[in-house]
């Protein structure tokens, strides 16, 4: 058989078959271990939604203690759920990047990129072309416990294989990181504090490949906000949704602070504006939702995958609604239950797309420690 007919038939597998073909013989292994192969396969990967529980602790008076180590659920195409083996994930990890089917740990003074795929585990030291980059937010010191914004004038950037932390001037000194933080088409998007606009925030991007900053206006509102950070009628967070930054706006509630660290509360009527053109600051309103008379919270930063809202409510009971059309009101009689998350607190879940890849961390591995486990259970 022709090497490109093989070749296309290759591409058309799941990885975890490829992995297994490997062995067949020599040339399937040099095939499928290529970097055109990998690219090409990664190119074909679906983008599935995943949910990760961190770990859950509680000890009380009158209550015996509760630990359950942190768990991670995959959504498939058909909105089917499925759960992670845990090889790669240590019970205190906790999760906050997921790029192109590598996901980026921490735990105290340590990194850890996995690729849940292969098993592949790349332990990096405290403080990416190749291809990845590590975006390190470092805050003052005296804030790690206020609950305050992170204020930090400088920003941290890692290039695997490069082996060291590099400083990069910020040109505004707040992130309110615990708002969302996304990674679309090459650059990392997050919310600011901007007093000098009419809404006292703004989008800052920090493109990966020049390394510079831009600031985005926020899209314009039916409701005229005040212009002090402080004072606000409306809260907002940033989202990704079809390969494109988004802003989701709803009404504010004053009893939870703007740069609250639980999940969205969907509260009145949520507005999701996409971003159309970074340039002239362009925004579309993609999707207007008008919340249900029961409580649902949805995951951050990500929540909307192929036309559904994934959310979930306070007994910890995981919900899918489809979007039907620009304007949708969420009805009770139309969710579609998935699962149930509990003892995990439904206020604390992540959720980041994720596609697998066959991308080898061993290319990036100098003096940093790979360890290899077992790939998660297909």
């Amino acid at each position: 058989m022709p090497p490109d007919v093989v070749e296309e038939i290759l591409l058309r597998l799941p990885i975890n078959s490829l992995l297994r073909l490997r062995r067949v013989c020599k040339r399937w292994c040099d095939m499928i271990s290529s970097p055109h192969f990998i690219k090409e396969h990664a190119c074909r990967a679906p983008k599935r939604l995943l949910l990760y529980l961190p770990k859950f602790d509680i000890s009380a008076p009158f209550h015996p203690k509760t630990v359950k180590p942190c768990r991670a659920i995959i959504f498939d195409e058909k909105w089917c759920p499925s759960t992670w083996t845990a090889a790669h994930m240590d019970p205190d990890d906790q999760l906050f990047a997921s790029c192109n089917g590598l996901l980026c740990f921490y735990k105290t003074n340590t990194l850890k990129i996995v690729n849940p795929t292969t098993g592949h585990c790349l332990h990096l030291s405290k403080p990416v072309t190749r291809e990845y980059k590590l975006v390190h937010f470092l805050r003052e010191p005296e804030r790690c416990k206020s609950g305050l914004p992170f204020h930090f004038d400088t920003i941290q950037v890692y290039t695997l294989g490069d082996n060291r932390w590099r400083n990069i001037k910020a040109p505004k000194p707040c992130c309110m990181v615990n708002l969302g933080v996304v990674n679309v088409d090459g650059a990392i998007y997050w919310l600011t504090e901007d007093e000098g606009t009419s809404r006292g925030m703004a989008v800052l991007s920090f493109d990966l490949r020049e390394e510079t900053f831009t600031s985005i206006q926020l899209p314009p509102l039916g409701v005229k906000e005040t212009a002090s950070c402080s004072n606000p009628r409306v809260t907002y967070y940033i989202t990704e949704m079809d390969e494109k930054v988004c802003i989701v706006t709803m009404p504010y509630q004053s009893h939870v602070p703007r740069w609250r660290r639980y999940n969205a509360e969907l509260s009145g009527r949520m507005d999701i504006w996409a971003l159309e053109n970074q340039t002239e600051h362009k925004w579309f309103l993609k999707y207007s939702i008008q919340s249900p008379l029961v409580p649902r919270s949805v995951p951050q930063p990500c929540f909307i995958h192929r036309g559904k809202i994934l959310m979930h409510d306070r007994e910890g009971s995981t919900w899918y609604h489809d979007l039907r059309g620009k304007n949708v009101h969420i009805e009770h009689r139309e969710e579609v239950e998935l699962l149930n998350i509990g003892p995990y607190r439904f206020y604390e879940t992540q959720s980041y797309f994720y596609e697998e890849t066959l991308v080898p961390l061993s290319l990036y591995a100098r003096t940093t420690a790979i360890v290899r486990t077992s790939p998660r259970a297909p």
